[in-house]
């Protein structure tokens, strides 16, 4: 009989692990060294007969379950378990706490933090004790003593409570994810105080242009597009003999020399039809009737033309271009947290998803009852529409490998036109107008097809009754300003226009952050926009949208042209290769539930495979003359060398054997490896095709 907890749940049964198998985690006791290695070990070695927490095999699911999720994870965690509130916490953790780890771990929250606990311990226990529900807040303030000394540090903080049945009011302990924010802060400020210092130099340059306009000895004034000067400066009398109000009484033409009125009525006509400055040479009459040769540079702005003997220039315009930067660097920085964020929660759900669909697929060719056929087939839509959302999100956080193909853009939107027609609704018009002549670019197409439904979709459900959505680009040659990334060169601009409700002002800057939407419960997951933006942005584009309430909204993607020639391959169709012939295939994965999921759909399609865990191993199976036809690799792996670095290893030493790589993200490598990588999760039909091709490939070059 398995312990008790006092409860009546008995701990350590086939309940909590059948929890943990139907979420896709392993089994509790002992955690396996995965991600998170040193706190996982600690957690295996420390003596928890003398915590308050009692031995582990007494633990309750939740608090095994809260663990595994907290040490799996890249940010920073801590578990505050019971009364005492006893942490642990992961390795990204660790770091917060300076010299005190790693006698930390294990002890109550008191220990842990005794310099802030009458802040910490009152806020963390009302959440314990279920009088709060939870604590968030944005760069919250602790005085803390890390090194020896204290110091003033910042913190992005999430507490929230971890329901436990068997706990006092259903709430067993509090789950921390803190991110500190010190430096950013800090930064933050010195930006504020760099803001003031240049407002001040604005202000004194503003009092720098009075004296100049009073002190200048060249000509400075402002006249209207009818030839009268509305404006001089005491340098005028000083030059010509005339009063103020007599130069602004008289016509130009009573001043200016007869000969030189051709020239200047051309250059102000440029000015009039939007030359931004011109300049000339002229003569103006003195009062006694001589002439004075005068090099005028002139400017127009709101039908006023400005003269000078000079060029002057006009004063998360120099003050309207500061706050502009202002505005973009915290959105800037903010969706790069976000991207931070979402990433690395969709790279490790992609394992998990590559266990569960790996299997599943493995299992269909073995199970023939159709209540098991059923429930593997709902097993299988589950994990595909989980490797959606991942990778929607990997896409915004620009960790989605992508590989680039340069196409006509008339043509990819053509081929795609009866996709993007059924995902509109009868009563709405679809508009397709791309010119033939719009410049190529290189895009991964798939994703391309990807965020244009999701901007037709969003178009659609914008519209209430009947409307009209139209499809448009153009090319587009950028200088900087258009865009709030400054992109400069050569573009296509593709536009998506609805004639929908429209997006009020308060909101469209946030439309592209994940999980953001204006839409109804369960009619968006949020991700549609972000998908688009984050697309965009690694093809080395941006994504932006304009709205008016009742006007509709016009979302436009900005991607760079392309100059390689255009692909002319057919479209890729996905269908099951024919089987293997027995090839060997080694696998190099260190995930062992991965690994096993990928031996087993390997196999299943005809190969035979030999594993390892790491490069090392692996380039010492190849020494041994172990017979291996191919090397099938996860890009990252454990130790001072990747996937990318044994796939070079392997292209000089064996050169007769390919290598295909697969990953869930891995953004540092995705711009510089040259060769295409298949993502994580994926199916039988795509490991199929990879493998098929890389072993093709073989053969061409044996011949």
């Amino acid at each position: 009989m398995e312990p008790d907890n006092g409860s009546g749940i008995s701990q350590g049964s086939d309940g909590e692990n059948g929890m943990r198998r139907s979420l896709g985690f392993p089994a509790a006791n002992p955690v396996p060294l995965l991600r998170g290695a040193e706190m996982r070990r600690r957690l295996n070695e420390f003596d928890w007969t003398a915590s308050p927490l009692g031995p582990r095999e007494l633990w309750s699911p939740a608090l095994n379950f809260t663990i595994d999720l907290a040490l799996a994870s890249g940010f920073p965690m801590a578990v505050r378990w019971g009364p005492q509130l006893i942490n642990i916490y992961n390795d990204a953790y660790a770091p917060l706490l300076g010299d005190r780890h790693p006698s930390a771990f294990g002890q109550p929250l008191r220990q842990m933090w005794p310099e802030v606990y009458d802040q910490l311990g009152p806020l963390t226990e009302s959440i314990l004790r279920g009088e709060r529900e939870s604590f968030f807040a944005i760069d919250h303030a602790w005085m803390l003593r890390r090194r020896g000394t204290p110091e003033q540090a910042r913190f992005t903080i999430s507490y929230s409570p971890i329901p436990d049945a068997t706990a006092p009011n259903g709430i067993g302990g509090v789950l921390a994810v803190t991110v500190e924010t010190t430096d950013r802060v800090r930064q933050e400020d010195m930006l504020r105080v760099l803001t003031s210092k240049l407002e001040a130099e604005v202000e004194e340059r503003i009092r720098e242009r009075d004296r100049i306009w009073t002190v200048s000895e060249d000509l400075l004034g402002v006249s209207n597009f009818a030839g009268y000067f509305v404006s001089v400066n005491p340098a005028w009398s000083n030059l010509l003999g005339w009063t103020d109000d007599e130069i602004k009484s008289m016509h130009v033409s009573v001043l200016r020399h007869a000969d030189d009125a051709p020239a200047a009525e051309a250059g102000r006509a440029q000015l009039a039809g939007g030359v931004p400055t011109v300049r000339m040479e002229n003569r103006f009459r003195h009062r006694d009737g001589s002439w004075r040769w005068i090099a005028w540079t002139m400017t127009a702005d709101k039908g006023f033309i400005y003269v000078a003997g000079r060029h002057v220039t006009a004063e998360k315009k120099a003050a309207a271009e500061l706050e502009k930067a202002q505005r973009q660097l915290a959105q800037s920085q903010k969706m790069e947290a976000l991207g931070q964020l979402t990433g690395g929660v969709a790279h490790d759900f992609n394992n998990l998803l590559m266990v569960v669909s790996g299997r599943a697929q493995w299992l269909s060719k073995r199970v023939i009852e159709p209540e098991n056929v059923r429930a593997l087939d709902a097993i299988k839509t589950a994990a595909s529409r989980g490797e959606s959302l991942t990778r929607q999100l990997l896409t915004f956080s620009r960790r989605q490998p992508l590989n680039p193909t340069t196409v006509s853009l008339a043509q990819t939107v053509a081929a795609f036109r009866d996709v993007l027609s059924s995902s509109v609704r009868g009563n709405i018009e679809l508009r397709i107008a791309i010119p033939e002549d719009v410049w190529p670019i290189a895009i991964d197409i798939p994703e391309f097809e990807l965020a244009l439904v999701n901007l037709v979709v969003n178009a659609r459900d914008a519209i209430a009754g009947s409307g009209t959505i139209i499809l448009s680009a153009e090319n587009a040659l950028l200088s900087g300003f258009e865009t709030a990334e400054r992109l400069e060169g050569e573009f296509v601009a593709l536009t998506v226009a609805d004639t929908g409700v429209g997006i009020p002002a308060d909101t469209i800057g946030r439309v592209f952050e994940p999980f953001f939407t204006t839409k109804s419960t369960g009619r968006g997951t949020g991700l549609g926009l972000s998908q688009v933006y984050g697309f965009a942005r690694q093809s080395g584009g941006t994504a932006a949208i304009v709205s008016e309430i009742g006007h509709g909204t016009t979302a436009t993607l900005y991607l760079p042209r392309s100059l390689k020639p255009v692909s002319t391959l057919p479209p890729h169709e996905r269908v099951m290769l024919p089987a293997g012939q027995g090839e060997v295939v080694l696998v190099v994965e260190d995930h062992a539930d991965v690994r096993a999921a990928t031996v087993g759909l390997i196999e299943q399609l005809g190969y035979r495979t030999r594993v390892a865990d790491a490069v090392r191993p692996a380039l010492d199976m190849l020494a041994s003359g172990t017979p291996i036809d191919l090397v099938f690799s996860d890009v990252v792996l454990p130790g001072d060398q990747d996937g990318l670095a044994l796939a070079h290893i392997v292209n000089e030493r064996h050169p007769h054997i390919p290598v295909v790589l697969t990953s869930g993200y891995a953004r540092r490598f995705i711009d510089h490896h040259g060769r295409p990588i298949l993502r994580k999760p994926y199916d039988a039909a795509d490991l199929s095709q990879a493998l098929s091709d890389a072993l093709a490939t073989r053969k061409v070059a044996a011949r």
